[in-house]
């Protein structure tokens, strides 16, 4: 069963004797609005995120094939590197901003990400998360 915010809004229910708080039963459908229209928020938020990763995607394999000899591999092992670090550090300032604290996981992360645009060192082939 679909269900939206406005759906929630619209519900009534009938009165009965003993039956629950009216105005308790309220202010938890308030908070239920609440979280509904937080939630379907960040859910279209993330579909975009995801559509314009998967043009991302279809671009750099497009790239692929015409790279026959043009590009320097650790160019584009940089490059890589380097929108890997953006998108990790994007999604720890979400988290951040989402929840006062952070988990052990978020501060392990921020820790390993290496900063700047600098390439990680030469004998660090294992990826900051491979560990997990």
């Amino acid at each position: 069963m679909s269900l939206s915010a406005q759906d929630i809004v619209r519900k009534e229910f009938r009165e009965a004797f003993r039956g629950y708080n009216q105005a308790d039963v309220d202010l938890f459908l308030d908070d239920v609005v609440e979280e509904v229209s937080r939630l379907a928020d960040e859910n279209q938020k993330m579909k975009v995120r995801i559509a314009a990763l998967q043009q991302e995607v279809a671009r750099l394999r497009e790239g692929a094939g015409s790279m026959a000899g043009d590009e320097d591999p650790t160019q584009v092992e940089d490059e890589v590197r380097s929108r890997v670090r953006r998108f990790l550090e994007e999604q720890i300032r979400l988290l951040d901003t989402s929840k006062g604290k952070r988990s052990a996981t978020v501060e392990r992360i921020a820790r390993e990400v290496p900063k700047g645009d600098a390439p990680a060192a030469e004998d660090d082939k294992e990826p900051f998360w491979a560990g997990e």
